[in-house]
């Protein structure tokens, strides 16, 4: 009987222990999630200073994309759009075939436009191309030679980021924004003339009022040492 009984306090001892590691377990858990929150919101603040910081910046030199750098990494903010169709039987009356080529009507009539005739699209909404510098010109203001200069511009998109990437493997590099955004107006023109360089303005002005494009704010903290970037997806709604 003596034997039963020490088992069964050996028994209660165990319980008592798992159990006090429980608690504790749930009490770090607590003390992690206060500060995770308590961190979140830190850097929800951090963030939103900086992105603050960069919108002002961006409008003051009328730019759509900047980088803000750390020792350890960079912030990115870059305006985003939002694109609709609103009238499809207009671009189809300006347009032709083009239209009919370029944009497929869903079921539940929405609208998926080929991406560069979307681009185009929305370059002429927002009046943001341009010819007035052209790739060539910010490519010598770059310090490039000819022969570079040749290969680098057949890889230029328009975009940013994948632009920034190629001007950095030629060994170009610092405050790139504003070459970035006149490459990007450049390319911009030549689509916006591809698509629509044999339309008169009134024309042009009728496909604007058949479009609707809506601007928004997106961020992200990218970490050299990782070389990835965070999936924030953050965006803010413009102005």
């Amino acid at each position: 009987m003596h034997g039963l009984h020490a088992g069964d306090e050996r028994e209660s001892e165990g319980e008592l222990t798992m159990q006090a590691n429980l608690s504790r377990l749930v009490d770090e858990a607590i003390a992690l999630e206060i500060r995770m929150k308590e961190d979140k919101k830190k850097l929800d603040a951090i963030k939103a200073t900086l992105t603050a910081a960069a919108s002002e910046n961006m409008d003051n030199k009328n730019l759509k994309y900047m980088q803000i750098y750390g020792s350890t990494g960079r912030f990115n903010v870059t305006y985003k759009e939002k694109f609709e169709i609103d009238d499809f039987d207009r671009l189809v009356t300006i347009l032709g075939e083009i239209a009919k080529s370029k944009i497929s009507r869903k079921e539940e009539v929405k609208y998926d436009t080929e991406s560069r005739f979307k681009q185009a699209l929305i370059a002429l909404f927002k009046n943001e191309y341009s010819n007035e510098i052209t790739i060539d010109e910010v490519l010598r203001g770059l310090g490039l030679d000819d022969k570079t200069a040749k290969t680098v511009k057949k890889k230029l998109k328009g975009d940013y980021i994948k632009d920034r990437k190629v001007l950095e493997s030629v060994g170009v590099s610092g405050d790139l924004e504003e070459e970035l955004d006149a490459i990007r107006l450049y390319k911009n023109y030549e689509l916006v003339e591809r698509f629509f360089g044999q339309l008169t303005e009134e024309q042009r002005e009728q496909i604007r009022r058949a479009v609707f494009v809506e601007e928004s704010i997106s961020v992200g903290l990218e970490h050299f040492q990782e070389g990835i970037e965070e999936d924030e997806s953050n965006e803010y709604a413009a102005s």
